[in-house]
């Protein structure tokens, strides 16, 4: 490794046919999840399709809160969206509520 370059980060990849068959999901559904950028399947060895492990997570959240809440893959994705800029927040106002602590 250079002077000044991040390190590789291993990243473990799920296969997106075998993801879609264990959330019950038809492909139309997974393709519209695709398209309103919920995932970004990359090609993997052989050609099939692959997605991250964040992204697998973020893919059976769509589809749970889809199936129990009744929603179109368009709004479980938003949905999706706004869930996970809410934890980001809550991560950020944890860490400068650390930082305001005053030191005993």
């Amino acid at each position: 490794m250079e002077r000044g370059e991040a390190p590789a980060v291993a990243v473990e990849l799920l296969a997106v046919e075998d993801l879609r068959l264990s959330l019950h999901l038809d492909a139309a559904s997974l393709a519209e999840f695709v398209e309103f950028g919920l995932v970004h399947p990359a090609a993997g060895p052989g050609g099939a399709l692959r997605v991250t492990l964040v992204e697998a997570e973020r893919l059976a959240r769509a589809a749970r809160l889809a199936r129990e809440l009744e929603l179109h893959a368009a709004g479980a994705a938003l949905l999706v969206e706004l869930l996970d800029e809410r934890d980001r927040l809550l991560r950020r106002l944890d860490a400068l509520e650390c930082l305001l602590r005053p030191v005993p």
